[in-house]
This record gives C-alpha cells, structure tokens and sequence, in this order.
C-alpha cells in the first residue's frame, strides 16, 4: 500500500473511533459497540499488514545532499541572470526597472530540463569525500553557469533541432 493510502486508511480507522467515542460519551441513540470494534479491529490489522516494511534508501546522504545544493546552484544562476539583466537595463538608463514575477519565474519552470545533464554528471561522481570535494565544486560551479545561461542552452537546442529537421536527405 503506498503512504497515501495508508495515511487514508489511518484517518479513517480514527474518524471511526472519534465517532463511537462521541456516541459513547454523549449517549447519542444506538451505540452497538461490537461491529464497530470489530470493524475497527479488522481495519487496523488490514491497514498494519499493508504497510510498508522497509526503507528504500535510493542514494547516500552525500550525493542526496550533492543533488540538492546542485540544483540550488543551478537555481541561484538563474537569479542572478535576471538580477544581471535588470541591473543591464537599469545601467542603460530604462525608465522604469521593476521586478516581473512571471519573467523571474520562466527559469525556474525551465528548471528541470536544465538539470537533466547536470543530475547526470552529479550522480556519477563518486560518494567519497562528502559532499564538497573540488569535483563536485566543479559541478555546483558548472550548474551556475547553466542556469546563469539557461536562455542561450534553449536557444542552442531550439537551433540544433530546426538544423537537423531541416537538413537534406541524402539520396542514394
């Protein structure tokens, strides 16, 4: 049974109870007691027997926490790339510099494509050494970098697929 299921199971197992313990202590019409005891019983051991029995641990902590301070690098990049440009436009002499919540948040809906390589490149550096080796540096470094440039990578792949559908069969 997965989590939600289970929390689902285990809500109603307790709305049962809160609603026989409410019958109970205020002596509202018809208890009986017994089915619902029993159906409380039966759905606690159904509900336990379901459960999960073990922890799957998909990584180390090193490379979880690795993945994670990745991809806040990538997402302080493309922070700064828009703070960069505001600060561009407002060095040009704009009138009116102002924060666009929509524009600040593209990057980060674009966020998953962009970290794709990168995940790639921070799962396949070695556990050892902890999560701040000058490897993995490197990768939070690099991970910056595209999000600082997170426009130009999607103007890069658009371009690389209009050459390749556009290219000519070659005939034989």
């Amino acid at each position: 049974m997965s989590e939600i299921l289970a929390v689902m199971m285990f809500v109603s197992i307790g709305g049962v109870v809160l609603e026989l313990f409410y019958r109970i202590v205020t002596k509202h019409g018809d208890v009986r007691l017994l089915p619902r005891a029993i159906t409380i019983a039966v759905a606690g051991v159904i509900a336990y027997s379901l459960l999960p029995r073990r922890v799957e641990q998909m990584g180390s902590l090193d490379e979880t926490a690795s993945i994670i301070l990745c991809y806040g690098s990538m997402l302080l990049g493309m922070t700064a790339e828009y703070a960069y440009s505001l600060a561009e436009r407002a060095s040009r002499g704009e009138a009116k510099v102002k924060f666009d919540a929509l524009t600040f948040l593209m990057p980060v809906f674009a966020s998953p494509i962009v970290f794709i390589p990168l995940l790639t490149l921070t799962s396949e550096i070695g556990a050892g050494g902890g999560a701040f080796t000058r490897a993995r540096l490197m990768v939070y470094l690099v991970a910056f970098q595209n999000g600082f440039f997170w426009k130009q990578l999607f103007e890069q792949r658009r371009q690389a697929a209009t050459t390749i559908k556009h290219e000519p069969m070659a005939t034989a």
